[in-house]
């Protein structure tokens, strides 16, 4: 099953996730790699990939968004907050642990 963005495979998933490697190497938000999991890699339930949750998104922009604006980028549009719901938020928590092997293998591979 795709993720939000399209994504067909981890790889495809890894590939597009590496352009955000300098802003999680930084540690400029606690929430950006929690946020990046569900986005890249949903969890599914029964089957349905689960939205990222707004919050989240929200906290992560504002952590990482004053450093993007400084060398002249913006948050991406196709990570926009508003069109991310507030459902998913009670499972952030459990996100993590699964990033940190996304992370491993598709960020730091060597």
């Amino acid at each position: 099953m795709p993720n939000i963005l399209g994504h067909e495979t981890q790889e495809d998933a890894g590939l597009a996730v590496h352009q955000f490697h300098p802003l999680v190497k930084l540690q400029c938000s606690p929430h950006l790699k929690p946020f990046l999991c569900s986005v890249y890699m949903p969890k599914c339930v029964s089957g349905k990939r689960q939205a990222p949750c707004r919050a989240l998104c929200e906290q992560a922009r504002s952590g990482v968004e004053p450093l993007l604006r400084n060398f002249g980028f913006e948050w991406p549009e196709a990570l926009n907050c508003e069109v991310f719901t507030s459902e998913s938020c009670e499972q952030v928590g459990r996100l993590y642990s699964r990033f940190a092997v996304f992370v491993s293998l598709f960020l730091y591979p060597f």
